[in-house]
């Protein structure tokens, strides 16, 4: 189905997240994934930057978020689809809030 524009903003909502999470920069990402520094901070600036589907599937294994998906035993990486990495990148952003104790 492709990656619809609507999306855009939590795909790079999700992506900065999962930055924060690293405490990588846009260099340091552009450096693992080959997708340009300055498209990168322009999609996290909230700019109608449209994501690849190959820098969607890069970032999903570099963030390691290929095991977190229910696969079959002879299901691989290359055949996730693009709306499969949009769901395993932003399921944090998805996930309510936690219910603090006040010790914590």
């Amino acid at each position: 189905m492709g990656i619809l524009p609507n999306q855009y903003p939590i795909i790079w909502r999700a992506i900065h997240w999962w930055m924060r999470n690293k405490s990588w920069n846009s260099a340091e990402l552009a450096f693992r994934t080959g997708y340009s520094k300055a498209r990168i901070e322009r999609g996290i600036r909230g700019e109608p930057e449209p994501p690849t589907s190959g820098f969607l599937h890069s970032c999903v294994d570099i963030f390691g978020l290929r095991s977190s998906r229910q696969r079959g035993i002879e299901d691989t990486t290359d055949i996730l689809t693009d709306e499969e990495c949009i769901e395993v990148l932003t399921a944090p952003l998805r996930t309510p809030p936690r219910q603090g104790y006040i010790w914590d």
